[in-house]
């Protein structure tokens, strides 16, 4: 009876089973039905986020890259650090910048989110324009210091001679100019080249022509967006600055020749990004005083100081051949003591206003800016005001072929003036720089042996009749062209124009502080006009692969697979034996290495292919084969790669 029933008990079952088969194929369907009806992640409801960027010291991180999650959707932060983008209320945002640590941010159906970005200490993986290319700065072998554009707009300056001071070891820059947008003078790493020395006796025009002699001999060359920058560093804009890499010994500039004796610095400016337009505004206005005038007597000092003259005289005793003058004994009775220096001297203002709008799509970038530059100095006809105006375009035609467009076009207006400082400690304290009627006294020495001395404030109140001053134009631009030929293989055109021209004129007028004289043929005049252009040409040729992620330390070489791979090479070798060359070439650590089959084999076929092309150009019939360097040095470079590289 048990053998029966455990037999039928699959018949029983099977009505259950077929119950539960159509069952679960019911629940599948309709599982898959949902999956199908359901709405794709992307097409969730998108809410707006708004957002703020800032270090760790509480400053806005510019141009940070704000990315949601698992989508292409991107945007950058603008120059206040702000951000606004559309992603999903679960969404998760990647925020990077250079120099700082990327941050995962969760948005939670947040709209409204504060990010803090941490300093990264990773700044051997940072990447800086080397020559012709970039590299990263720990493969960089020469000199190289690298300042971004957020350091030096920290200083609002005129120019970026001064906002580099302080800012890169072994760059020497002194302020050698008090006019306004006066640039400076950069060493790096002193100075280089020997010129005639200026002394007492070299006359002025030979003496300011040594000096620019000795600037272009020791100033480094500047190169901007690739191409050689012939202008001043006043033409260009420091809002426009992305970063600067300073190369400063002689690996770092030697593809620049001659010209980069000086040290080479390399402006790279800022072009156009990833996303919706953002229009940014930047401006600030400052003013300025002289540090301290010089000290002089006044009134009553000034006349102690005649009468003590007048006690020393040890010729004609209680004489003075400088004795007051009655305008001056008038002075001193009424208490007379003007200040020239106070008279003169003026607070000088500043002002820069910069708008800038940039955006694009993944195919085409591109950016415009302009701005407004003007400073005035403490001395009256001083002033330096700047009008630029750059653009840039850069656009993927296709995959493999990419070209770009930079324009800068610079208008600078410089008012030279004078320099009224000599002039101004010698004038008398006991006279009045005014009549009685309030007019201007223009001979306040008039009585003394400088009787011709006009008044200094006729550098105000004449000043048409003072005029120096220049006008430069200068338009800088590149175009370049990149072509992805094959895999790893880049041909990079660049073609640059800089034009300049620049015109200037003086005019000295009688009856002034700086010409005595009364007569009008005795004015001075001149006009000069420059032009100047340059044109570069560029064609470059760039194999670039990583044929590992991981370099191989040296202390893990083996000897016996090293003495291997010496063995091979010679024995595809009928030359002599150059052993000795590896001893005295490779470090001693190398020979404690250690290679694969592979690696030896890889080596030995790629030297076995290539040998006889460098033999052929070495031309061994017309030397002693005991001196095949070229074959020895090849040698030394396979075992170098083959120690860093794991080829296999």
């Amino acid at each position: 009876m048990t053998v029966s029933s455990k037999q039928n008990a699959p018949k029983a079952s099977a009505p259950a089973v077929g119950g539960l088969l159509r069952k679960f194929l019911m629940v599948a369907w309709s599982a898959v039905a949902a999956f199908l009806i359901a709405p794709p992640l992307h097409a969730q409801t998108n809410i707006r986020i708004k957002g703020h960027i800032t270090g760790t010291t509480g400053q806005p991180v510019t141009n940070a890259t704000v990315l949601v999650k698992g989508l292409k959707t991107g945007v950058s932060s603008d120059e206040s650090g702000n951000f606004e983008i559309l992603a999903p209320a679960n969404a998760t945002l990647v925020i990077s910048s250079v120099n700082y640590t990327t941050s995962t941010i969760k948005v939670g159906g947040r709209a409204s989110i504060d990010v803090i970005l941490a300093v990264a200490n990773n700044s051997l993986d940072q990447v800086v324009v080397v020559g012709y290319g970039s590299q990263k700065k720990r493969d960089v072998t020469g000199s190289v210091v690298s300042v971004t554009g957020a350091t030096l707009q920290e200083v609002p300056t005129a120019n970026l001679v001064t906002e580099l001071q302080g800012r890169a070891a072994g760059v020497d820059i002194v302020n050698n100019s008090a006019s306004p947008g006066g640039g400076g003078q950069i060493r790096i790493r002193g100075t280089r080249s020997l010129s005639a020395e200026v002394t007492g006796n070299t006359p002025a025009t030979n003496a300011a022509l040594t000096a620019a002699n000795d600037d272009a001999l020791n100033a480094p060359l500047v190169v901007l967006d690739g191409i050689p920058f012939g202008g001043s560093i006043n033409d260009i804009n420091p809002d426009d600055v992305a970063s600067i890499d300073i190369l400063k010994d002689a690996s770092a500039t030697a593809i620049y020749g001659s010209r980069g004796s000086g040290g080479v610095i390399i402006v790279t400016t800022k072009r156009g990004r990833v996303g919706k337009p953002v229009m940014s505004y930047s401006g600030y206005f400052g003013v300025g005083n002289r540090n301290q005038e010089y000290k002089v007597f006044n009134g009553t000092e000034y006349a102690a100081l005649k009468a003590q003259a007048a006690l020393g005289n040890t010729i004609n005793p209680g004489t003075n051949a400088y004795a007051l003058t009655s305008d001056e004994q008038a002075g001193l009775a009424k208490g007379t003591s003007t200040d020239w220096q106070k008279l003169i001297y003026k607070q000088s203002n500043t002002t820069n206003q910069n708008i800038s709008l940039a955006g694009g799509t993944e195919m085409t970038q591109f950016s415009l800016s302009g701005s407004y530059f003007k400073q005035t100095g403490i001395i009256p006809g001083q002033d330096f005001t700047r009008y630029s105006l750059r653009g840039t375009i850069d656009h993927q035609i296709s995959s493999k072929l990419k070209i770009g467009l930079n324009m800068i076009n610079v208008l600078a207006n410089t008012n030279f003036g004078g320099n009224p400082v000599g002039g101004l400690v010698r004038m008398s304290p006991l006279v009045s720089a005014y009549n009685a009627d309030g007019s201007v006294n223009k001979l306040p020495e008039s009585q003394s042996i400088d009787n011709t001395t006009v008044n200094p404030l006729s550098i105000i109140y004449d000043a048409a009749a003072i005029v120096n001053n220049a006008r430069r134009l200068r338009t800088f631009n590149s175009l370049y062209g990149e072509w992805q030929i094959v895999k790893y293989l880049k041909y990079r055109i660049n073609i640059g124009l800089d034009y300049s021209q620049t015109q200037s004129g003086t005019y000295s007028g009688p009856n002034t502080f700086y010409n005595g004289s009364v007569s009008l043929n005795q004015a001075n005049e001149s006009v000069t006009n420059a032009e100047a252009y340059t044109y570069t040409i560029e064609n470059l040729l760039t194999y670039d692969r990583i044929f590992a992620e991981k370099l191989i330390s040296v202390d893990q070489v083996k000897p016996p697979a090293f003495w291997i791979l010496i063995l091979l090479t010679e024995i595809s070798n009928p030359w002599p034996f150059v052993f000795p060359a590896f001893t005295v070439v490779l470090p001693a650590p190398l020979l404690a290495g250690k290679f694969s089959a592979n690696r030896i084999l890889f080596v030995f076929s790629v030297y076995t292919s290539i040998v006889p092309v460098i033999r052929f150009f070495n031309n061994p019939k017309s030397r002693p084969r005991s001196s095949s360097v070229v074959d020895c040095h090849f040698r030394v470079l396979l075992a170098r790669v083959c120690t860093r590289y794991p080829i296999f």
